[in-house]
């Protein structure tokens, strides 16, 4: 077999090294141009880059089906377009078997519209945040659309927002068994509503003094001071006895206002009209005192049309 060569110390300036002209050879200096064949290596010494001869001069990675280095150290596997660190079999374009490290104020860009961080295998995903080991907690930050702000930060068991929070959708998990309340704030639940309606309703109820009392014609108004009964549904015949008890102090006549009083257990019940101001006959069953009827002063009742007169039934003129 006779070998090719081109030595130092001959007038080439190049090196090659190799068979014959015929067979594969390896060269550096000027890239051969003429007499090469596939398989023949060139050593580009002015970028020191390495070449394979394939009909053209190429680059030799771009030749390389695999190249595991190291048995599993970094593998490159081109018919599933992979590339490993620490393992000779991925799914994914970069599969790294064990701890990535960073260097000093990396940054992490992607293309699309968002980053997923997702279980490969499908189970529950977790993302933390952890430090190394220090005594610090550590810090999670999230900044405006102009990078001059932090609007969402987590240190330690702190979380700070700055600006408005929205919530949107349905909170499944939060409710008052869950929420911690504080000590000035508290939930206002319905049992604690119900408790403070009880503990008010218990004892002595103190009204203060009640210095007039409006009562409008046809209608009675008071204040109860003895328990309410639950008498169910009332229906329009129902009537509803109420006792007062006896009245003991004497009763003054207003100088303005027609209204009704009581100024003796036995003294007068009714409103006092003239004929030109009687009231709305509109609901039957009313009785007024008219002072200045036709036929003397007289008590009236309403009948749902007119006032009459007790006496004959005469309407009031």
């Amino acid at each position: 077999m006779a070998i090719f060569g081109n030595f130092k110390g001959t007038t080439q300036s190049e090196f090659q090294i190799g068979k014959t002209s015929e067979g594969s050879k390896i060269s550096t200096g000027t890239q051969p141009s003429s007499d090469v064949s596939t398989g023949d290596i060139y050593v580009d010494s002015s970028n020191s880059t390495l070449q394979v001869y394939n009909n053209a001069w190429v680059s030799v990675g771009s030749t390389l089906a695999d190249l595991n280095v190291d048995s599993g150290t970094l593998f490159v596997d081109s018919s599933n377009d992979t590339v490993s660190v620490g393992s000779t079999a991925s799914n994914d374009r970069l599969f790294v078997n064990g701890s990535l490290r960073l260097g000093t104020n990396p940054t992490l860009k992607f293309s699309g519209a968002y980053l997923d961080v997702a279980h490969s295998n499908g189970t529950a995903t977790q993302l933390r945040v952890r430090d190394n080991g220090s005594s610090s907690d550590p810090i999670f930050k999230v900044y405006n659309a102009s990078n001059s702000a932090e609007v969402f930060k987590v240190q330690g068991s702190t979380t700070t927002v700055t600006g408005d929070i929205s919530i949107s959708g349905d909170i499944t998990t939060a409710d008052t068994d869950n929420l911690s309340e504080g000590t000035t704030n508290v939930y206002y639940t319905t049992a604690r509503a119900n408790s403070a309606i009880d503990a008010k309703l218990t004892g002595s109820l103190a009204f203060g003094d009640i210095t007039a009392q409006t009562v409008e014609t046809g209608v009675v108004e008071g204040v109860v001071f003895q328990p309410i009964t639950d008498y169910g549904s009332i229906t329009s015949s129902a009537n509803i006895t109420i006792d007062y008890g006896a009245v003991n102090e004497t009763g003054t006549v207003p100088a303005i206002g027609d209204f009704e009083y009581i100024s003796d257990i036995f003294g007068p019940t009714g409103d006092s009209f003239l004929v030109a101001s009687l009231p709305s006959a509109a609901q039957p069953g009313q009785m007024i005192y008219v002072s200045d009827e036709t036929g003397g002063s007289v008590m009236a009742f309403s009948d749902g049309t007119n006032w009459r007169r007790i006496t004959d039934r005469t309407i009031v003129s």
